[in-house]
């Protein structure tokens, strides 16, 4: 089962699988689970399958047990434990963090996508408001993405009510969300891993 291999600045508390099986290989890992097979075919494509499936194998490989609870914002959590969790995938990887508080974690595959859409999350008190590059710009959608995971609310808007800021910590940022209803400061640490941006929340309280 090939875990990404863990740089040594990445935390204890994330764990990555660089995907490189195919669905039906990743589905054998489960030992040909009925209830997985089922909720497979609700994926039309095998990229979502592989997705699905080796980032529930991370769940069974941290808690013994693959399934989830979700609250009504759609939030995960352990069926067999009250940890807190977030779990992301994009391409060819998936990972998840696991923390006692709130998480949040994203990745995302580097392309120019990201240059033409900025104007839809982006503002102008965000750093690389004015960069037209596509790992800066990427950085801000991961945070953006973990942030918004940590409160699963759909009236938490990426332009409107999030806010990227730069910290004095090598590879670490501050993300701000502030709605008319509260605010919360949290700090997110960025890694580039192959021609990925991965982004997630530290241990805030």
């Amino acid at each position: 089962m090939p875990i990404l291999d863990k740089d040594i600045s990445i935390d204890d508390h994330v764990t990555l699988w660089k995907i490189t099986e195919s669905w039906t290989e990743l589905f054998e890992l489960f030992e040909n689970d009925a209830e997985i097979n089922a909720l497979i075919r609700n994926f039309k494509s095998d990229l979502k399958k592989k997705q699905f499936l080796a980032s529930r194998l991370l769940l069974k490989m941290e808690f013994g047990n693959w399934k989830t609870l979700h609250s009504r914002n759609g939030k995960p959590r352990p069926t067999n434990n009250s940890i807190e969790i977030s779990i992301t995938h994009d391409r060819g990887i998936a990972g998840i963090i696991k923390s006692i508080n709130p998480c949040g974690i994203d990745i995302q595959e580097i392309t120019p996508k990201v240059i033409r859409v900025k104007s839809k999350f982006i503002n102008e008190n965000d750093i690389y408001f004015l960069s037209e590059k596509k790992k800066d710009l990427t950085v801000l959608w991961c945070a953006k993405e973990a942030l918004y995971k940590i409160n699963g609310s759909p009236n938490i808007f990426f332009k409107e009510h999030m806010i990227i800021e730069e910290s004095e910590e090598e590879n670490i940022i501050v993300g701000k969300i502030i709605h008319p209803e509260f605010r919360k400061d949290y700090k997110l640490k960025v890694h580039f891993i192959e021609n990925y941006c991965l982004v997630y929340t530290l241990n805030n309280t």
